[in-house]
């Protein structure tokens, strides 16, 4: 799949790659999303740049970014029925490797929230509910 990514910390321009990574899988708890929209939290851009003066990288390669929307595609073990259901993401990269900036992410379900019809994606990415 396609994602974007980063191995060390700095400027967007200067250590963001856009390359391909293995399509995750859903583990037990967790949803696997088709996503159709990555949204750019102030917390994404300020951990990626080491704003709080910490370079250190807390995984060897990061996809960045917390917020997103798209559509269950797989299920993981224990998951309810969900396949096919418009969700909008949250804390996707928080305190994990992985989050929106990809074609797939696996996150825990409840992170995974249903996305109302008349709501788009691109408003289900947005950092605020669209609830």
């Amino acid at each position: 799949m396609k994602a974007v990514y980063y191995e060390r910390k700095g400027p967007a321009a200067e250590v963001l790659v856009v390359g391909e990574l293995p399509e995750p899988q859903p583990g037990p708890g967790e949803v696997r999303v088709k996503l159709r929209f990555s949204g750019i939290n102030p917390t994404d851009t300020k951990l990626r740049g080491g704003w709080d003066g910490d370079m250190k990288m807390p995984f060897a390669r990061i996809v960045p970014h917390q917020d997103g929307a798209g559509v269950i595609d797989k299920i993981g073990a224990g998951v309810p029925a969900r396949m096919g259901e418009r969700v909008w993401i949250y804390e996707a990269q928080r305190g994990r490797a992985f989050g929106t900036a990809a074609e797939y992410l696996a996150v825990p379900s409840e992170n995974a929230v249903a996305l109302p019809e008349s709501s788009s994606f691109e408003t289900g990415a947005c950092p605020e509910s669209p609830a």
